[in-house]
């Protein structure tokens, strides 16, 4: 990659980058809910039924017991390895939106245009929860902090962080 700018107009940061390898984004949403969410609750049920027989006295036949037990874990393992990101190879140019699954990524290069300049935007908004009577209802502002890759003359890519110091950790790592 030939050398680029790296800019932050808030906090002066620009930088002169050279870069050959790939950066890695997981995606935010990776937290504890959804699918991952089952994942744990299936997980953790799986384990308890591996052991209820040492402390629950049942009719079940031990390999019934065991057998459910390990479907449970596993699955709970799957849904838990379940996430996704974005890889970004500078040197050749290439950008996979990847589904990840375990150890195994799942996802197509598309060529992209080569980055000229990475900038940090700092994205503030009022963030409002449509009441459901169910869950409570919270708003505020929210701040989202942005590392736009850029050519020269179009965006490329906008990855969210929801802190500023990983956003400028993944500026100061993609340089």
């Amino acid at each position: 990659m030939e050398n680029m700018v790296c800019e932050d107009p808030y906090h002066g940061h620009r930088k002169n980058m050279k870069n050959s390898k790939i950066y890695t984004y997981r995606n935010s949403s990776a937290s504890i809910s959804g699918p991952r969410l089952l994942g744990f609750l299936l997980g953790g049920t799986g384990l308890l039924v591996l052991i209820s027989p040492w402390i629950i006295a049942s009719g079940s036949s031990i390999e019934k017991t065991i057998a459910v037990g390990l479907t449970s874990s596993l699955i709970g393992m799957i849904l838990i390895s379940l996430s996704s990101g974005i890889l970004l190879d500078f040197a050749g140019n290439r950008i996979k939106h990847f589904q990840n699954v375990g150890w195994m990524k799942f996802g197509n290069w598309e060529q992209i245009p080569k980055v000229q300049e990475i900038e940090l935007i700092h994205h503030s908004y009022q963030s409002k929860n449509i009441p459901n009577g169910i869950t409570p209802t919270m708003s505020g502002k929210m701040t989202i902090y942005k590392c736009v890759l850029k050519s020269k003359d179009e965006v490329i890519l906008s990855l969210d962080f929801l802190k500023e110091k990983a956003a400028i950790g993944a500026m100061e790592e993609i340089q």
